[in-house]
């Protein structure tokens, strides 16, 4: 078996092509996963950016933050202030309106590292009330700064560092004056930032030099609660539950989901307008309304320009810092922060299996063209992102989408590529089997036409070459059907090669006899002489054939053909269900006749007038005027010239004309 046909084969069978296709589709998927992981992961982050878009423009108009307020040191404040730092007594001064305002906890997105000569009277001020001071830890291992004094570690082994805790290399802290303010609790900002810059993840806890330091979150829940912060870490119990969590003893409501790198994702579910905002201008002028702070924390950050920490989020491409913070505390008190389940591996295979079960279906709807799958498998890659997108918003979990869509996608292209291939086989197949039955031309005309009943045929000027074997019906007696079909076979290849070979096309074998046309249904230039070359090579050709004895009492089998030019309707005939391609006209009538009188004449080859009109003088030698059998009008008759010397040489005399058998009507 060659190559082609051997793919020919597996391109058959249909369930051998899909399971393959299904699984390069999912070897696709998982080279991609492993040469460039991060692409995968990408597109679902941007993706549940989106989501998270949609969120917070579907959010109502009314919706509001009221459980804190961002105090924001922004342009104006700079303006009517000063620059930045301000000085401590500005900042107590704003601790204190603050204060008055009824505030209950404030908590600083600010880092205050440089030491100043009145840093101890911002401490005692800021010791008086509920207050929680931001710090942040460098996380490259190539800057190991360390500024200022950190503060609000954790108690040892709540939680233990180490996996899947953080390590940080250095920090910024606030300065000593006010990091050793008794009761100052403190939690860092540290930013994780993704590979495109945008943050989607805090760190809840980093550890620093053995010790566990919290976020400013946590930290402010803590202080809010009035509680040590005493936080737990522990592996998620259930599939669904995240890897790990972190708890307190204190707060059963609180809850913080972590992934395998110590990490808690970010809800965005907010919209910005939902965050109240107040700058930190009008407070220090006592115009801020006291309706917005009293019974609220106060959460201070700075987005003046210079100043303020941007960083790309879901909401836009320069976001403050405190922003993120505001996200993180909001999704915290309300125990909405996006977890990925432990079981999420598992589910994601479950939904790629569940796709390719899909796209099998859609393969057996016989009405779904071929270029189709490839729309199902984009249509099911929406259908994991919508389910990701209803987990993401509805139940606060983050499953994952890229795999099952990706493989969708791509199994459903490369279905529909299998499935055009293989319709392009059996396309193929099919027009090789019609073409055997068929001229080629004719089947190449067929076989891109729709159906039709009227008769589509067309009056042509052709060469009709008629050529059957004499005898073959005796021969038949009494020989096995094996035996005929061989011979009959072996002439209808040779004389199908010959005629080919010269130009011409086999329209039909009847019974023993081949009818061959020239000149349609395409053109053909010198068609008699090339008609004529054929029938003479054919007449060689197909000699050995007949070579053998006859029984006894049996003419030998021998070759005759009548060759005749003239109009003809070439084309198709017969009602759409059934039809036949066929040459009709008296041409045809007249080859037909020619050949039967081949028998009489001994001429292996008899040529009609018309045909011989079309061929040099010296080629053809005229046998007479005879009245052929059904017509009413006498014609007259040649035959080769070279087969008047063959016929002389065979007999052992030279002869000029042909012996005509009685019976014969010559006219």
């Amino acid at each position: 078996m060659n190559i082609r046909s051997h793919i020919a084969e597996l391109i058959q069978s249909r369930s051998a092509v899909n399971a393959t296709v299904i699984a390069l589709a999912g070897l696709f998927v998982l080279l991609l996963g492993t040469v460039a992981p991060g692409l995968l992961s990408g597109w679902e982050e941007r993706g549940g950016d989106g989501v998270w878009e949609l969120r917070a423009a579907a959010a109502p108009a009314d919706e509001e933050e009221r459980r804190f307020v961002i105090v924001d040191i922004d342009e104006a404040s700079i303006a009517k202030v000063g620059p930045w730092p301000w000085p401590r007594e500005r900042m107590a001064e704003l601790s204190r309106r603050l204060s008055a305002l009824g505030v209950n906890l404030q908590i600083y997105d600010v880092v205050l590292p440089e030491q100043r000569a009145d840093d101890a009277n911002l401490a005692s001020e800021l010791a008086k009330r509920p207050t929680i001071l931001a710090q942040i830890f460098s996380m490259d291992p190539g800057t190991p700064v360390a500024v200022g004094k950190l503060q609000g570690a954790l108690a040892p082994g709540a939680p233990r560092c180490g996996s899947p805790l953080p390590q940080a290399a250095g920090y910024i802290a606030n300065t000593g004056g006010l990091a050793s303010v008794p009761g100052l609790a403190a939690g860092h900002i540290t930013p994780r930032i993704a590979q495109d810059g945008a943050v989607r993840h805090i760190a809840p806890v980093i550890c620093f030099e053995g010790r566990a330091y919290p976020s400013l979150g946590l930290a402010a829940v803590a202080k809010a609660a009035g509680v040590e912060p005493a936080w737990s870490l522990t592996k998620g119990g259930d599939w669904w539950g995240p890897a790990w969590q972190l708890t307190h003893p204190a707060l059963p409501g609180i809850v913080v989901p972590l992934d395998g790198n110590g990490d808690a994702r970010l809800s965005y579910r907010l919209p910005r307008r939902a965050l109240i905002s107040v700058s930190a201008a009008d407070v220090l002028a006592g115009t801020a309304p006291d309706t917005l702070f009293r019974g609220a924390w106060a959460l201070i950050g700075a987005t003046a320009f210079g100043i303020g920490d941007a960083v790309p989020t879901p909401h836009g491409g320069a976001v403050a810092g405190v922003e993120v913070n505001a996200q993180f505390i909001s999704a915290l008190l309300d125990a909405r922060l996006p977890s990925t389940p432990r079981a999420a591996p598992v589910l994601l295979l479950v939904l790629t299996a569940a796709g390719a079960g899909v796209l099998l279906l859609a393969l057996r709807w016989r009405r779904l063209p071929a270029i189709g799958l490839p729309l199902v498998g984009a249509m099911l890659a929406l259908a994991f992102f919508g389910l990701h997108a209803w987990l993401q918003i509805a139940h606060d979990v983050w499953l994952g989408w890229a795999v099952p869509a990706l493989f969708a996608f791509v199994g459903g292209v490369l279905l529909a590529a299998a499935e055009y291939a293989r319709a392009r086989f059996e396309r193929e197949r099919l027009y090789g089997n019609l073409t055997s039955y068929l001229p080629e031309p004719v089947a190449a005309e067929i076989a891109f036409r729709e159906p039709t009943g009227i008769i589509d045929a067309q009056r042509r000027e052709v060469t009709v070459l008629f050529a059957d074997i004499r005898n073959f019906s005796a021969y038949c007696e009494g020989r096995p059907p094996e035996e005929a079909a061989a011979l009959l076979h072996a002439f209808f290849t040779t004389a199908t090669r010959v005629i080919e070979a010269h130009g011409g096309l086999v329209e039909e074998f009847v019974g023993d006899a081949v009818l061959a046309i020239w000149n349609a249904p395409e053109p053909c230039a010198d068609h008699p002489a090339k008609a004529l070359a054929a029938a003479q090579e054919l007449q060689n050709e197909t000699a050995p054939l007949f070579e053998q004895p006859p029984p006894a009492g049996l003419e030998p089998l021998a070759l005759g053909i009548g060759i005749e030019t003239g109009n003809a309707l070439v084309g198709s005939f017969g009602p759409a269900r059934r039809r036949t391609h066929t040459v009709l006209g008296e041409t045809v009538t007249v080859a037909v006749r020619l050949q039967g009188l081949t028998v009489d004449l001994a001429q292996p080859i008899v040529l009609g007038e018309q045909v011989a009109k079309r061929l040099p003088a010296d080629a053809v030698i005229s046998l007479g005027s005879f009245l052929l059998e059904g017509l009413r009008t006498a014609r007259d008759v040649y035959a080769p010239s070279s087969s008047e010397r063959t016929l002389g040489r065979r007999e052992g005399r030279a002869t000029t004309r042909p012996r005509l058998i009685s019976g014969l009507r010559k006219s």
